[in-house]
């Protein structure tokens, strides 16, 4: 009896192990599914210009389209200027976005090739400045950046032209968002 028990035993440990050994292997050739993000943090960060993003948050945004689905909706719920892909005739950089009462202009820095001015121009409502701005790609990366607040009703960037916020705002493709 005690060698039946012992055999019983020595095969449940190698089908429980084989099973083990199985699910690992599964589990190695997939990806796990991405994290979800909170609705209340992607409100906060669509229209806090202090609030700081968790990495799962940006992580999401970025990855999972329907976390990026929704967040470009809840953009286009909230923002206070919303301008669309630019339609371009010509190839190369563009000059300008503009729609709605808000322009936003790039100029090459002098002291820097490297560098570029961004100027944006809020006429359509004198008494807000935005706080934040996000550069949305069609199905790719979503840029955030906080703005300093405006003087004489312009808020003036100087960013890397190599950056991403600056591809992204040079990128006739993408659709500019300030909050």
């Amino acid at each position: 009896m005690a060698d039946r028990n012992s055999t019983i035993t020595a095969q449940f440990a190698e089908a429980a192990l084989d099973a083990l050994s199985t699910t690992d292997d599964l589990l190695a050739g997939s990806e796990r599914p991405p994290a979800k993000a909170s609705p209340t943090e992607m409100y906060a960060y669509a229209v806090d210009p202090t609030f700081q993003a968790s990495s799962t948050l940006r992580n999401a945004i970025n990855t999972d389209p329907g976390t990026r689905a929704d967040f470009h909706h809840m953009l286009n719920n909230t923002a206070r200027y919303h301008l669309p892909q630019v339609a371009a005739a010509s190839t190369g950089d563009i000059e300008s976005r503009e729609a709605g009462g808000c322009k936003i202009s790039f100029r090459p820095s002098r002291a820097n090739a490297d560098q570029m001015y961004v100027i944006i121009e809020c006429n359509g409502d004198t008494s807000f400045s935005p706080g934040v701005m996000f550069v949305v790609g069609l199905g790719e990366q979503t840029d955030r950046l906080e703005l300093p607040p405006a003087q004489n009703g312009r808020i003036q960037l100087l960013l890397e032209r190599g950056s991403s916020m600056a591809e992204g705002l040079l990128n006739i493709k993408t659709e500019v968002y300030l909050k």
